[in-house]
């Protein structure tokens, strides 16, 4: 009888993926506040009466889904530039699901050795990456557009955010090792009307810089052990402080640092 109750107590392979994965965005959040001076019990309070106002889910997070939206560009990288499945002109096939010759099945195979074909297309099609031609498929454009698809733009938020921490809380750990790429450029006094003309220019330079990176990791990229790889990806995000984009008929509320600093000054001018 004990046995059954233990055995009904294990965690499925689910939830303990869905357990290690908010762990170690806990656990990273957690090293960067307390390696740059805060109070893992204060941190700690604030957790818990944080977590007290917010309302359970409706839908249980599934970690399973994070390595697919990961992986769902590299697919249509692959798609762009391999020379096996392009045409005369250099563009991207329309793709047989299967078959003896190029097919969704053998261009999976050859970007995730392990992955679910059907479930990369249906994937690529719930993001309206592809268009289904008759019997076979093609690919929108290079890049997917996750706007309005809400859970994998959750998703895909979650995977950068997830890099972005392990990136700063390995820096600030290691400051005098071997660091990652983690660079801004920030400026103060951004007039709030060129918002809109600066955010269309970051996408812009980021699709063509974020393009060429892939292709080369792509070209450096061959068959081998998996133990013997890792992911390796670069970011690209814009920041606003306070954040105005979105928020139309609201005046931008400052910062408390900005506050803070315009009242230093205005006792400086009263004096």
């Amino acid at each position: 009888m004990n046995a059954k109750r233990a055995k009904a107590k294990e965690p499925s392979p689910e939830r303990g993926a869905s357990a290690e994965y908010s762990r170690e965005l806990l656990l990273l959040m957690a090293r960067v506040l307390t390696l740059t001076g805060h109070s893992p019990k204060g941190l700690a309070r604030q957790f818990q009466s944080i977590c007290r106002r917010l309302k359970e889910p409706k839908h249980p997070w599934d970690p399973l889904s994070l390595h697919a939206v990961w992986d769902l560009p590299h697919v249509m990288a692959r798609w762009h530039s391999d020379p096996q499945y392009l045409d005369s002109r250099g563009a991207p096939l329309a793709l047989p699901l299967q078959g003896p010759g190029p097919s969704v099945t053998s261009l999976v195979g050859r970007v995730l050795p392990h992955g679910d074909p059907e479930a990369v297309l249906g994937a690529l099609r719930q993001v309206n990456a592809i268009r289904r031609q008759g019997g076979r498929y093609r690919p929108v454009g290079r890049q997917l557009t996750l706007k309005h698809q809400r859970v994998i733009s959750w998703l895909h938020g979650l995977t950068l955010l997830l890099g972005l921490l392990r990136t700063v809380e390995h820096n600030i750990a290691h400051p005098d090792g071997e660091t990652l790429l983690e660079r801004a450029a920030v400026n103060p006094r951004f007039p709030i009307r060129y918002l809109p003309e600066m955010h269309r220019r970051f996408k812009d330079r980021a699709g063509t810089f974020l393009w060429q990176t892939d292709g080369d990791m792509r070209k450096r990229e061959r068959p081998s052990d998996p133990a013997d790889t890792v992911r390796l990806g670069v970011g690209i995000f814009a920041f606003e402080d306070p954040l105005t984009t979105g928020r139309a008929g609201r005046s931008p509320r400052p910062s408390r640092s900005g506050a803070r600093r315009r009242r230093i000054s205005g006792k400086a001018r009263n004096r």
